[in-house]
């Protein structure tokens, strides 16, 4: 049994699942109109699924710029600051001297 650690999942590979996911429920559901009786229109079915894509390119480039700038101004950010400086060490306990009282 292997115990390896796998990272999870980026952003644009969920992105693209479900973008799969939508193109195959929007095939089903259009072949079971299609074939119920009811007319299908596909060039229109076409340009709306194109403008639908579209319209998810335009959005997922913009969280993603926003979110890389945020990134990147955080690392700036970071980096201008200075480095803490390490806690002083406690000093260590005297040692009792050994007295010999006789």
């Amino acid at each position: 049994m292997t115990t390896e650690l796998r990272p999870r999942r980026g952003a644009a590979e969920r992105v693209t699942g479900v973008i799969w996911g939508a193109i195959v429920a929007a095939s089903g559901a259009c072949a079971i109109a299609a074939l119920s009786g009811y007319d299908v229109d596909l060039q229109l079915i076409a340009i709306i699924a194109l403008a639908a894509l579209g319209a998810w390119l335009v959005v997922s480039a913009v969280v993603l710029a926003t979110r890389q700038s945020r990134q990147e101004r955080a690392r700036a950010d970071a980096a201008a600051m200075p480095a803490p400086e390490p806690a002083p060490e406690p000093d260590a306990e005297p040692e009792p001297e050994d007295r010999e009282d006789s």
